[in-house]
């Protein structure tokens, strides 16, 4: 194994998964709203994506940059949509949040979770700008001629998967670390700014196609 590309493919990963986007809120909010492992059940959700993201641009980036400019609209319109009905289910449920204090662990059902992973999966993977920077940052850092072969490549894919877990789970613990500080008013508020952040990317991204 190349330790120097299963590096690469680490800090590229971590990179592509850490500027602060929709996913980073939701992963912070239901965090400090429902506890680590729903946190974490975000975080998975997205690094699957980015891997599968990383692999597509390691393995076959004409064809997918092809897809993706053909369906540019489409993709990017059903993660709009996703967006706006995350992030004003997010507001509305903030209305209805208890006034007690959320300082303890929880148990966290099973339907939960996957929702978590898969609305996480969904937003990361209709968001065709997380393929952009992975081509972006391999064309800077020659990640791709530095690729000899099938077992490099999944060298890299397995970094670039590490690297994104890596982020995403420090934030959800960070986040879980930070739930003592909250009140159940508090939290109100916060799941309320947090939905409507949510909801203004879905709105930027559904505008951004009549512009």
């Amino acid at each position: 194994m190349d330790i120097q590309l299963l590096v690469t493919g680490m800090v590229v990963g971590f990179l592509v998964a850490a500027p602060v986007g929709p996913v980073a809120v939701l992963c912070i909010q239901r965090t400090l709203l429902d506890g680590r492992l729903t946190g974490y059940a975000t975080g998975l959700g997205a690094t699957l994506a980015d891997a599968l993201f990383g692999a597509l641009a390691v393995l076959s980036v004409g064809a997918v940059d092809a897809f993706l400019t053909e369906n540019r609209m489409v993709i990017q319109g059903l993660g709009g949509v996703i967006l706006v009905v995350l992030g004003s289910h997010a507001v509305w449920k903030s209305k209805t949040l208890s006034r007690t204090t959320v300082s303890r662990e929880h148990a966290t059902g099973r339907e939960t979770l996957v929702r978590a992973f898969a609305t996480a999966l969904a937003v990361t993977l209709f968001n065709p700008v997380t393929f952009i920077a992975f081509i972006s940052l391999f064309a800077a850092i020659h990640v791709l001629e530095a690729i000899d072969g099938f077992v490099d490549s999944w060298v890299v894919i397995s970094g670039i998967l590490a690297g994104a877990a890596a982020w995403w789970f420090t934030l959800a613990t960070i986040s879980a670390w930070m739930r003592s500080s909250f009140t159940g008013k508090g939290l109100a508020w916060l799941n309320a700014g947090s939905g409507l952040v949510v909801l203004a990317f879905g709105i930027y991204a559904l505008g951004a196609l009549l512009s």
